[in-house]
């Protein structure tokens, strides 16, 4: 066993229990999300593997009042028991399967990181929501090639939609897997709100509010809907339904969908993110400050963005124009428009395509 440390955690690892150190800012966002939710929180981490994570949760966050740790390994669960004893946390560590603790615990807030795909788990995580009229679902998917477009037949078995590969595609792939949880908390009878979704390295990850209540899961089915898209011209467009010919050069569209065309954040939820950001040491705290401030321009944008370096390729223009010259010609135009977390050369903005392409190609 080796000893490491991450983010003033000390812990333990073993060859025979898996730990991975890229995912350590999705766990210092994750932690900044329970602590911005503020409510005392029973936290469920249904695939603990060494702990790390519920037990970031458990000491950084007062408002976590219980941290029950569950996996289907026993040397998993050994090395969370141990790894929870040495920062001296009365943890619960329980040799179990999702499906069978679904049954036998309660969870305000569920941690659900499997490997590969969190779709065939879902149906159990809103079983640990039984007794609540609202809780907290954090959900990772590590199945990136399916969801954005590499494995198509993959992704309509899994999640049940056609997913696109395109310079927007992880976008569109955070947006299948929202959809597929909306699918299944309505079918609890609960409504999603995403208090913040995103895209970094291998993973896709969302933390989200769920409410019990027949009209708010109705709610969120109407959030559903498509997002199509013209490989010759890169006009993008999102309704209910896929559009068969673009609105721009008339020819045949691809499309992605169903997927969630509503809100991947919550703007208030981010600021009180970025405030405990502030206040803690994190080894990513200046990357995540500036993810924050991105996923706060994205609260009111169209269910995609575009490339700059893309657009100027697709439209074999000379010169690529800064981004900053871009996002100033559409505001002097009226239009809203913002950096993305999605991409550091991608922008959201209101604007119709005409306008996007006006900006890029002026003076170009």
């Amino acid at each position: 066993m080796d000893d490491l440390e991450e983010d003033g955690i000390i812990f333990s690892t073993s060859k025979d229990v898996f730990y991975n150190p890229a995912m350590r800012l999705c766990r210092s966002m994750s932690s900044l999300a329970v602590g911005a939710i503020g409510e005392k929180l029973e936290v469920v981490d249904a695939f603990c593997a060494s702990g790390i994570r519920g037990i970031r949760y458990a000491k950084e966050n007062k408002n976590v009042k219980k941290l029950t740790s569950i996996d289907i390994d026993k040397r998993a669960i050994a090395l969370a028991k141990k790894n929870a004893k040495a920062n001296k946390l009365k943890a619960s560590a329980v040799i179990s399967n999702i499906s069978r603790a679904a049954f036998e615990y309660d969870a305000d807030f569920l941690e659900i990181d499997p490997f590969g795909t969190p779709s065939p788990y879902l149906v159990d995580a809103f079983r640990f929501f039984n007794t609540k009229k609202t809780a907290y679902l954090s959900v990772t998917a590590t199945d990136v090639a399916v969801l954005c477009g590499g494995k198509t037949a993959a992704c309509m078995k899994n999640y049940h939609s056609k997913p696109m590969n395109n310079e927007f595609t992880h976008e569109t792939g955070l947006r299948i897997m929202l959809k597929k949880i909306a699918e299944t908390a309505a079918e609890f009878n609960m409504g999603i709100t995403p208090l913040i979704s995103f895209s970094d390295k291998h993973y896709l990850k969302s933390v989200l509010m769920a409410r019990r209540s027949a009209d708010l899961a109705y709610d969120s089915l109407k959030q559903l809907g498509h997002v199509s898209f013209c490989d010759k011209c890169g006009f993008r467009s999102s309704g209910r339904f896929p559009d068969a010919r673009c609105g721009n050069c008339s020819s045949a569209m691809d499309f992605a969908g169903p997927l969630w065309l509503g809100e991947l954040h919550d703007a208030k939820f981010l600021k009180k993110m970025s405030a405990l950001n502030t206040a803690r040491k994190y080894a990513d705290r200046d990357e995540i400050a500036d993810m924050l401030v991105d996923m706060q321009g994205e609260a009111g944008m169209p269910a995609y963005f575009y490339n700059v370096h893309a657009l100027c390729k697709l439209q074999q223009l000379k010169s690529v124009p800064k981004m900053d010259d871009i996002l100033a010609r559409l505001r002097k135009a009226g239009h809203k428009a913002v950096r993305t977390h999605f991409s550091p050369i991608g922008i959201k903005t209101d604007a119709p395509y005409s306008a996007v392409m006006e900006a890029i190609e002026w003076k170009s």
